[in-house]
């Protein structure tokens, strides 16, 4: 079952929710914390209340981490940003992800998307579930038509994500970190 409005989205084991420019911030100064996070009206319909302390391990958000600084100076400045959320384990609201995408539409209403989980919570079906319902989300949307994604030939974790959520190779190509797939998923 998901649940989805905009930002917020519920799936059977996570909260998928906009990642809060405070966090964003807190995580630039320290490894481990806490901190309040919205999930959004439908979180009370699931025994949760809406706006609850989320903890925020040392691995999250994993290779995401080195753009925070850039991503927090446009957030500061009120640009706008592309869709970025924090994947929230239901049962132990702890950040368990990232999903998001790399710019906001383009003409066409292409987005790409990128996804990770912490180290701790791989092989458990997160980004299947979280980045699969992050995708419908962005389908659901009249700006986008179509959302594609890149990984590489060797990261075989991945590769099973976007076959599991119904994406679309489109073609493999060389690139300065090895050889890429690039897929696609449309509406």
């Amino acid at each position: 079952m998901v649940h989805v409005g905009e930002p917020y989205i519920i799936t059977r084991r996570t909260f998928v929710v906009r990642t809060p420019t405070e966090v964003i911030a807190r995580r630039l100064e320290v490894d481990d914390f806490y901190a309040d996070v919205d999930l959004g009206p439908a979180a009370e319909t699931q025994g949760v209340e809406r706006v609850a302390s989320v903890h925020f391990a040392p691995d999250w958000p994993g290779d995401a981490l080195p753009g925070f600084g850039d991503w927090l100076e446009r957030r500061r400045a009120g640009g706008r940003d592309a869709w970025v959320a924090t994947v929230v384990e239901r049962e132990t609201l702890e950040a368990v992800g990232q999903v998001g995408c790399t710019g906001l539409p383009d003409g066409g209403g292409t987005v790409e998307v990128r996804y990770a989980t912490n180290v701790g919570q791989r092989d458990r079906g997160i980004a299947t579930e979280a980045g699969g319902a992050f995708v419908a989300w962005l389908l659901a949307r009249p700006d986008v038509n179509s959302v594609v994604a890149e990984c590489l030939v060797t990261n075989a974790a991945s590769v099973r994500v976007l076959e599991k959520t119904g994406f679309t190779l489109l073609e493999e190509r060389e690139d300065e970190g090895g050889r890429l797939l690039r897929w696609e998923k449309r509406s």
